[in-house]
């Protein structure tokens, strides 16, 4: 850093030299010294601040981390549940009980469960890159997928489970991806790759169980959430000091593609879901976010 400054200081007095020189002949017009803008960009420097804001640049890279997180709240009285039409091997699919619909879970509070997010960044954090060897699982039992909603990063492996005590199939479609379709026996897992990031949850369904649906979403880094039962979620380690976009998802979601769309000027919230923020550095940044009916199939 004292090596740089000296430096840009040394460049100002040489150009101060030049002008007054010329071995006693009128000089040519030139560039000046500014002693103020070298005064700025010492302080510019020794602030630690970018090398294009020191030189005067228009576009800055942040600095600095941060984190998002918030929570899904339904305005109003949410919808009842209907129950799946099950048709096969019931004593094992709902144990005679049948299967409530949980494509729109909504708890006692208001909290909407299974609201996708993720960011479009820049700059990643060590911790949100992804994982060499990293494996996350993918359950199924009493005819049901257990994680209704699983995103994770490429590169992970998906242990795909049976805990059943009969066969299913498990099919799934991503839109850039390669489509895997499997038979599963009783008590087996099969691994699965995702071989690209989607924009988009693909769908997972059991073709020997049709009313069996669950979402997988690999995106290429770990900025991503999933709310929780409570509706609440959280991103860690943002970058700070620029803009960063969110997408944001529901499978009911009445916007283009299951786009969450809500009326938040504030955050320049789009019609494809999506709205931004700009995180200082250490902040964590906490949103109420009301969902009306209307935002939803």
């Amino acid at each position: 850093m004292r090596k740089t400054i000296s430096a840009l200081l040394a460049l100002g007095l040489g150009v101060v030299a030049m002008a007054l020189s010329g071995c006693g002949q009128q000089a040519a017009a030139g560039p000046t010294a500014d002693k103020l803008a070298a005064l700025d960009i010492r302080k510019a420097l020794e602030s630690g601040a970018p090398a294009a804001e020191a030189a005067g640049g228009a576009e800055v890279t942040g600095t600095g981390w941060a984190s998002l997180k918030g929570t899904f709240k339904f305005a109003g009285t949410p919808p009842t549940p209907g129950k799946l039409t099950v048709a096969k091997d019931t004593e094992v699919c709902g144990h005679g009980m049948g299967i409530a619909d949980n494509s729109l879970l909504v708890a006692s509070d208001g909290g909407i469960a299974n609201v996708v997010l993720y960011a479009r960044a820049k700059r990643v954090h060590d911790d949100a890159k992804a994982e060499e060897n990293a494996e996350v699982v993918f359950d199924q039992k009493d005819c049901m997928f257990l994680t209704h909603v699983l995103a994770f990063p490429v590169g992970a492996k998906v242990d795909i489970k049976n805990s059943d005590p009969i066969g299913h199939n498990t099919k799934i479609d991503p839109q850039k991806g390669v489509p895997f379709n499997q038979n599963l026996p009783a008590g087996q897992s099969v691994a699965y790759l995702a071989s690209s990031e989607e924009a988009l949850p693909a769908t997972v369904s059991c073709s020997i169980h049709p009313w069996m649906r669950a979402y997988l979403l690999p995106r290429k880094d770990k900025y991503f959430a999933v709310t929780k039962p409570d509706g609440s979620f959280e991103i860690a380690n943002l970058p700070a000091g620029e803009e960063v976009e969110i997408q944001v998802w529901h499978e009911r979601a009445s916007g283009p593609g299951g786009a969450l769309v809500l009326d938040k000027k504030d955050l320049k919230w789009t019609p494809k879901g999506r709205f931004k923020v700009k995180l200082d550095a250490d902040q964590t940044m906490d949103l109420a976010l009301e969902v009306p009916a209307a935002a939803f199939k």
